[in-house]
């Protein structure tokens, strides 16, 4: 079949390219599309935690998103006694249609005054929706709080949002196409180094390229059947990527060996369909399999990773089985031309080259070898094992500003004793 499907690749190079690149170019209007269409939520519908949630939210509009801690701090005397103060509360909650709010002032209850009663707090519970994009109220809330704050008070607006938007973290982030082309040009400098000439360099590039954005065309399609989370983007950028260029060089390495051995190009590209392109559909499969398995664990948006996650080891297998061939026959012996690299640093002989110098190393000295391999692998996984992969804390959050001086204001105030205690 693969051989077949060589020769017709082969005969229909031009037309193959062709409707490729047109996939592609709507590809990149898919991906534009399917910006506006993510699902930004990690909840786990049917749990208690985000049941009551869902209550709070539908009985009063509000409660999805983290509370706004707004704090004040008097210079001098009982900060619940000065004039003033409540009316600023007041203020931001008017700055948050549909918030709902909580404080000494509207409690009676002594847990949000500090025990020298110099310090307090409120809680504001925006509406809207939880997402990626934070909360657009932050700013116009602080203003208020400092505009109708009296004199002698300082104000701070706090809390998870705020914290976030200011930490390093928290800032407008890479985007995917950023991220990818970081991760391209990684690709370039391996790629340049293994094959060093042009033509060989671009293919795996392009057929990254055609992956990705024509998989972006099924994830666009997919989201008017089902909810496809934000992370499905960076998986299909970054995976896409990888294993679009580990098939493609897999195939070119036998093309390559097949024209360097004397065969003609038709005998050499049919041999690359059956020997290597065989061994693509084995490995897209795999990934594809593996990924798709996500869909048994109990997690919407994990279920949608491995959905999402799936197409782009198939994508990409369908490239390099149909659009590589298309390339690898335009180009024929000249995949070897424009040379930027001398032969004796990437290929060398059959019997040498660095590759061929590296493995009778390895031969010759196993244990060594195996040893410092080792020991490599033992640091990763010393430093993996300390990752935390739950939410940070708000206590572990970096940066400056108004909303670090809020959290250090509350942490330094001791608490008084709650009411009735």
């Amino acid at each position: 079949m693969l051989a077949g499907l060589a020769h017709f690749v082969l005969r229909r190079r031009w037309a193959v390219i062709a409707a490729w690149v047109a996939l592609t170019a709507f590809g990149v209007f898919s991906a534009a599309q399917v910006s506006d269409r993510w699902l930004e939520q990690f909840s786990i519908p049917g749990y208690s935690a985000y049941e009551a949630n869902q209550r709070v939210v539908e009985t009063f509009g509000n409660g999805e998103l983290a509370p706004f801690v707004a704090v004040f701090r008097s210079e001098t005397g009982d900060v619940t006694k000065i004039d003033g103060v409540e009316q600023a509360i007041e203020r931001a909650v008017a700055e948050n249609p549909g918030s709902r709010s909580s404080s000494f002032f509207s409690t009676g209850d002594e847990v949000y005054v500090s025990e020298d009663r110099r310090v307090t707090f409120a809680e504001i519970y925006p509406a809207g929706e939880a997402g990626f994009e934070g909360v657009a109220t932050i700013e116009p809330t602080r203003e208020a709080l400092k505009d109708a704050a009296p004199p002698g008070v300082e104000t701070f607006l706090t809390g998870q949002d705020p914290l976030f938007e200011a930490s390093a973290e928290g800032g407008e982030g890479p985007s995917v196409l950023v991220e990818a082309t970081i991760g391209g040009l990684g690709a370039l400098v391996i790629l340049l180094f293994t094959f060093g000439t042009l033509p060989a360099i671009a293919i795996p590039l392009l057929i990254a390229v055609a992956s990705i954005f024509n998989t972006f065309t099924l994830i666009w399609l997919l989201t008017y059947i089902t909810d496809v989370s934000l992370i499905v983007q960076f998986l299909v950028a970054l995976v896409g990527l990888g294993v679009a260029i580990d098939y493609a060089l897999l195939m070119i390495f036998r093309f390559r060996e097949e024209l360097r051995h004397g065969n003609d190009l038709e005998h050499s590209l049919v041999q690359t369909m059956r020997h290597a392109g065989r061994s693509v559909i084995v490995s897209g499969s795999t990934v594809a399999v593996g990924l798709l398995s996500m869909i048994l664990l109990p997690l919407p948006f994990i279920r949608s990773i491995g959905i999402g996650g799936m197409l782009i080891p198939a994508v990409s297998v369908i490239a390099a089985i149909t659009l590589l061939p298309a390339l690898l026959a335009v180009f024929g012996h000249r995949i070897n031309s424009l040379r930027v690299l001398p032969r004796r640093l990437v290929e060398g002989r059959d019997e040498g080259g660095l590759w061929h110098r590296w493995a009778g190393l390895v031969m010759r000295r196993p244990l060594p070898v195996a040893a410092a391999g080792t020991a490599i692998v033992a640091v990763l996984l010393f430093f993996g094992v300390q990752l935390n992969p739950s939410d940070a804390q708000a206590k572990d959050f970096p940066g400056a500003g108004d909303a670090f001086d809020g959290r250090g204001a509350t942490r330094s105030a001791r608490p008084a004793s709650p009411t009735g205690c």
